[in-house]
């Protein structure tokens, strides 16, 4: 009898240790490496490792999310997967290494990172999969100019090259930063992302376009709050900010804030915003394309019908015959007042830029 319930003890034992190993993040092990050439930065070289490492723990993460997503019934495509796995992959540990070997210096950068599956909820970020793939095609945007910034410098040479390198030094600092931020974003962070970004707003090495990217990422996770006011706010502050969008997408704060309007009923303000969005974008987004169609549709509406008059309202036909000509001159001289203005008469900076056509 104590034989049987010491094996029920260890059978249950072993049972609990499954579920408990089942509910451990699965720790990953990512290493990157970067050969450094003549009077290659340090800390360039360090980055570019530390990315390279990042590339592959991402890689390995998608091995795990793929798998968790078969035991939840869902089919995923490769990009679903390659998105999931950004999101949701927290690096806990990391160690640089400068190595010397014969005459030639590498940086090695080792990543410990982890997925836990159990935190992972696929139908949420199913249903929010527009708003994650905006969120990653900036983050792989980011990503590839620094790719190619990296070449630029590897091939550069003097003075160019020390320009370049100071550059490529900032963003991949701040890029780090962003690229966690983003990802807090899509796995619904929102309230860490914030913090983050606050204490990047409030350093004032930063400064220009990265200040404002910063501005409009805090803003971006206001809006997945539903803290309207507070996310103006931010974009106001990052249009503010002096900035261009060679690197950082500034722009997309004329499109949150379109869609606000357009939450709002303010459907001529939505449709303003998102011409100013669509002009200044690449022109391959469909969905931010169909926003626009659809402020300018609602912006476009008739008025509701004039009411008739009740029948016995005193009016004679005399009153009624001159209303009706008075309406028409109207209309006539609104019709050549318009003909004059665009609906998409940009706000924000003056210049009228031509109707796209529906």
């Amino acid at each position: 009898m104590a034989r049987k319930i010491l094996f029920l003890m260890l059978i249950a034992g072993m049972l609990l240790g499954c579920a408990v190993a089942g509910a451990t993040p699965q720790v990953i092990h990512a290493t990157g490496v970067y050969v450094m050439g003549d009077n290659d930065s340090p800390k360039i070289a360090k980055d570019a490792a530390r990315q390279e490492a990042m590339r592959s723990a991402v890689e390995q993460a998608g091995v795990y999310v793929e798998s968790y997503s078969r035991t939840q019934n869902m089919e995923l495509t490769e990009d679903d997967v390659r998105m999931i796995s950004g999101a949701v992959l927290k690096v806990t540990h990391e160690h640089a290494v400068p190595e010397l070997t014969g005459n030639v210096l590498k940086y090695t950068v080792d990543l410990t990172a982890e997925v836990d599956t159990d935190a992972i909820d696929l139908k949420a970020m199913m249903d929010k999969r527009q708003e994650m793939e905006r969120l990653q095609k900036e983050r792989d945007e980011l990503k590839r100019q620094n790719e190619e910034l990296l070449q630029k410098y590897e091939r550069a040479s003097g003075q160019e090259k020390r320009e370049i390198g100071h550059r490529l030094e900032n963003q991949y600092t701040l890029g780090q930063i962003f690229d966690e931020c983003v990802a807090l974003i899509q796995r619904g962070e929102q309230h860490a992302a914030i913090t983050k970004l606050t204490k990047v707003i409030r350093d004032r090495s930063v400064t220009d376009s990265p200040l404002a990217y910063a501005y409009y990422l805090r803003g971006r996770a206001y809006y997945e709050l539903n803290s309207d006011e507070y996310a103006l706010n931010d974009f106001a502050s990052a249009e503010a900010t002096p900035h261009d969008n060679a690197i950082y997408p500034i722009w997309k704060c004329h499109r949150y804030r379109g869609l606000i309007y357009y939450d709002r009923g303010n459907y001529q303000e939505a449709y303003n915003e998102l011409k100013w969005a669509w002009e200044a974008s690449p022109k391959d987004d469909q969905e931010l394309w169909n926003e626009l169609q659809k402020a300018d549709e609602m912006a476009n509406r008739a008025p509701s019908r004039r009411e008739e008059p009740p029948a016995g309202s005193g009016d004679t036909i005399e009153d009624r015959f001159r209303e009706a000509i008075g309406n028409i001159l109207i209309d006539a001289i609104k019709g050549e007042l318009n003909k004059s203005k665009s609906r998409g008469y940009e706000v924000y900076r003056g210049t009228p830029r031509p109707r796209i056509p529906v």
